[in-house]
């Protein structure tokens, strides 16, 4: 479980508070090599249900393990964020580096529909405010990939 919820362990490396920016390019590695693998869009859709939804158990088990709220090492929901935000957009480096950016600016910033999901209590709260993030990211990345691309 901690092995997971840290990003393969990664966190356990990154100086605090740079978890989490650690944890969303964890993301980035995964988006850039799972993206090329998979067939069809529907498949992306599917592998993010199944990741958040073991996301929620995975995190709430390590909270528990850390025996810390929302622990800072626990980035596992970082990493399924950061693969909302590049749903459906094209795989390219300019737009990998927007998303990236405007990813942590939203998840440090927390808005408010961010900052309610994050109220949810264990697994549900960690892993909601950086989904939420995401969502609201891919928005913002659909309107720049129509507007731009």
């Amino acid at each position: 479980m901690k092995f997971l919820a840290t990003g393969f362990g990664v966190s356990n490396y990154a100086p605090h508070p740079g978890e989490g920016t650690i944890g969303t390019v964890v993301g980035v590695i995964i988006f850039v090599i799972w993206r090329d693998s998979l067939s069809y869009p529907s498949d992306y859709w599917m592998l993010l249900v199944l990741g958040i939804a073991a996301g929620v158990y995975i995190s709430g088990k390590a909270e528990d393990i850390f025996a810390q709220k929302d622990c800072p090492k626990i980035v596992i929901d970082e990493i399924m964020g950061f693969l909302v935000s590049m749903a459906f957009v094209p795989k390219k480096f300019w737009l990998i580096v927007i998303a990236f950016v405007i990813f942590r600016i939203l998840d440090g910033a927390k808005i408010k529909p961010i900052k309610m999901a994050e109220k949810l209590s264990g697994g549900w709260g960690i892993m909601a405010d950086d989904v939420m993030a995401g969502f609201i990211t891919n928005v913002i990345m659909q309107i720049i990939v129509m507007r731009l691309v």
